[in-house]
């Protein structure tokens, strides 16, 4: 078994065919073709079946995923760590991350990182799933995880590394900015909000709200962050905001924190065992920079 043909495995994977992983992985189908037969004659055994859609994966298939990640996550481990000790750069960092935390606490570590080393690429993968992320850190497919509930995956070693708490965002005008609103007079309000599986800030304020028995006017439900701050600034309604956040320009829109407040704690996972050089890198960062007071 060779690198290569876990690679072509892992392509036709995620692409859901052979000529799509091909097209990916800019060589000829044939090729890929060859690697996977080798592959199921060392096994003995299948590891797609074909489907009037494509291919899906047999049950030797399902059970090498996994462990083809981390072969793969471990090659890339040893390369960078060589690279490392020669003096050179380069590779690249997987981050599955909350996307409240991804694009908003994270994003002054990242800054930090790339202007000590310049040559590492980062990728930073939204995911709305706490142990979605910590599987994917397990399998080797993300170097770190970011999420806000410890990670009770085995295999993983996790830290608590910050905390956001939550706000309101209200429309340019609204009185009061920077001071306490309580959640009954927001329960009044148009809310604008992600669907309640994505928002685990609006399943909290449905949960409080409910024991007053109360509920949110929730009026415009979204299925990516991009629109609330230009609905908040038109005017048509308020929003759930974590701080702290990126400088993502609020323009005129009014913040206020929420009474009875909630922050929730920031854990940032790895998998146990020798890291690669840029990921120890980063986690330095992000520990150097210590848990605010206030936690």
């Amino acid at each position: 078994m060779e690198r290569r043909q876990l690679e072509y495995f892992l392509a036709v994977v995620e692409a859901g065919s052979v000529t799509a992983a091909a097209v990916q992985l800019h060589v000829a189908q044939p090729t890929i073709s060859v690697a996977l037969r080798a592959l199921e004659k060392e096994f003995g055994g299948q590891l797609f079946e074909r489907t009037p859609t494509g291919l899906s994966l047999a049950a030797a298939g399902r059970a090498l995923v996994d462990p083809a990640r981390q072969v793969l996550r471990d090659f890339s481990v040893a390369r960078e760590s060589v690279r490392d000790v020669l003096g050179l750069a380069g590779g690249h960092l997987d981050i599955g991350a909350v996307p409240a935390v991804g694009v908003g606490w994270l994003m002054d570590h990242v800054v930090t990182f790339r202007r000590a080393y310049p040559e590492v690429g980062l990728r930073i993968h939204p995911e709305t799933d706490d142990d979605s992320i910590a599987a994917q850190v397990r399998s080797g497919r993300y170097n770190l995880g970011l999420t806000v509930s410890f990670p009770g995956t085995s295999g993983l070693t996790a830290t608590q590394v910050g905390a956001q708490c939550l706000n309101a965002l209200l429309p340019p005008g609204f009185p009061g900015s920077g001071r306490p609103i309580g959640i009954e007079e927001l329960a009044a309000m148009d809310l604008v909000t992600m669907h309640r599986d994505r928002s685990t800030s609006r399943r909290w304020l449905e949960a409080e709200l409910s024991q007053r028995g109360m509920a949110p006017r929730v009026r415009i439900e979204l299925g990516v962050t991009d629109g609330i701050v230009p609905l908040v600034a038109a005017g048509v309604g308020y929003a759930l905001w974590w701080t702290p956040m990126t400088d993502t320009n609020l323009g005129d829109c009014v913040l206020r924190p929420l009474v009875p407040g909630w922050q929730r704690p920031i854990f940032i996972s790895h998998r146990t065992g020798v890291l690669s050089p840029a990921t120890e890198a980063l986690l330095k960062i992000v520990r150097s920079a210590g848990l605010p007071s206030s936690i």
